[in-house]
């Protein structure tokens, strides 16, 4: 989008000097041959000439102008709705970790009472959907500050560590096995990275069937690559895999999960490859750790 505001501000200054430059023109042949107008000065020829030069130019001038105002109006107002959503997201989430917090702690309780098998599974399935939420929230709130040419904070991780806290913070009905070497670390955001195994971790869950996903890491050439892989399948345009909003047939997510995982890969300075046969492969390649 902000590439697409660019392109848009230099195509309009191009318009907007290309009619000027007209209209200039226009100006500059009427002076120069002002003379050879000289005896039609008495008639409705040069009268004619004249004010029609004028009037052109001065509709060039509005013209460009009018482009001009219009394109600062919807940049103020496309920032507007990205404070607002940014905003929004913020004072949804505290409410939203507030009400997961207590469901916790309910499920504890009624874990610790031997209450029925009912009730404790509608406390799971209520920090499931709380889950959900938050994720969501997290998605328009980073979608937000990507669109909105935000940086993230690049420091040094250990990946093994984070790969195990997203599991354990997220609690999620997966199976997920890690092979990945402890002192492995990469050069990246932690906010970030969380949301982009998340974002893997829901697409596994709602596109793959036995909804067991794999994660190993190595180094390879001077990099960290990680590789995750489910049993996934896809089978429409793989060209249009990471674009914003694109879901193909699928009536489930929202269709900015893998477009953020490609961004936020990207402004941690890494590189992102999806294959898809015979299943889904993610193919990830970051700085390491020590190159801060």
């Amino acid at each position: 989008m902000k590439r697409t505001s660019k392109l848009f501000l230099i195509l309009s200054f191009l318009y907007a000097a290309l009619l000027l430059a007209l209209g200039s023109w226009w100006l500059y042949l009427i002076i120069q041959y002002s003379e050879k107008l000289e005896p039609f000065a008495g008639s409705k020829v040069a009268a004619m000439v004249k004010w029609e030069g004028a009037t052109f130019f001065t509709l060039l001038v509005l013209l460009s102008a009018s482009l001009l105002f219009l394109y600062i109006k919807d940049q103020k107002k496309t920032k507007g709705l990205q404070a607002f959503f940014a905003s929004m997201t913020h004072e949804l989430k505290t409410p939203l970790a507030s009400i997961r917090l207590q469901t916790e702690v309910l499920k504890e309780e009624l874990d610790d009472s031997k209450c029925d098998q009912r009730s404790t599974t509608l406390v799971n399935r209520l920090i499931q959907d709380t889950n959900k939420l938050e994720t969501q929230m997290d998605k328009i709130l980073q979608l937000s500050r990507l669109e909105g040419g935000g940086n993230l904070n690049l420091t040094q991780l250990n990946l093994l560590e984070l790969c195990k806290n997203a599991l354990k913070r997220w609690d999620i009905e997966l199976e997920v096995t890690l092979d990945i070497k402890e002192d492995l670390e990469i050069l990246g955001d932690e906010f970030a990275f969380n949301l982009i195994l998340r974002n893997l971790f829901e697409n596994t869950l709602n596109h793959s069937t036995q909804k067991r996903a794999k994660i190993r890491a190595k180094e390879q050439g001077g990099q960290i690559a990680l590789h995750y892989e489910d049993d996934g399948e896809f089978t429409g345009d793989t060209q249009k895999l990471g674009k914003l909003f694109y879901k193909h047939n699928s009536k489930k997510g929202s269709g900015i999960g893998l477009y953020l995982i490609l961004k936020l890969t990207q402004k941690m300075k890494g590189s992102l490859t999806i294959t898809t046969v015979p299943h889904m492969h993610y193919s990830f390649l970051f700085n390491k750790g020590d190159e801060l």
